[in-house]
């Protein structure tokens, strides 16, 4: 006999919660805090935010090979790059 399985189906997608005065990005964020509220340890939610490198525009081309087996190369330049956080 053969077990049919569900395949996950997307992101999830997890709840907004409000503890404290401070809105968390999931209930298990959530948990942390209070653990560490409980174990009288200091911590800030989201308290400070890096930016690491600017975003930029790469105008050059690059080939890179793909990772698919086949040996393709693919062109990864000529594109705008994100900046980068430290949270």
């Amino acid at each position: 006999m053969k077990r049919s399985f569900k395949r996950k189906k997307g992101p999830v997608q997890s709840k907004k919660i409000t503890y404290d005065g401070i809105k968390f990005a999931s209930g298990l964020e959530r948990y942390m805090y209070m653990a560490l509220k409980k174990a009288k340890i200091k911590a800030k939610y989201e308290g400070q935010t890096f930016e690491l490198i600017e975003s930029f525009d790469f105008p050059f081309e690059c080939y890179e090979r793909c990772a698919n087996g086949k040996g393709v190369y693919k062109n990864r330049g000529n594109r705008k790059i994100l900046n980068m956080k430290f949270v």
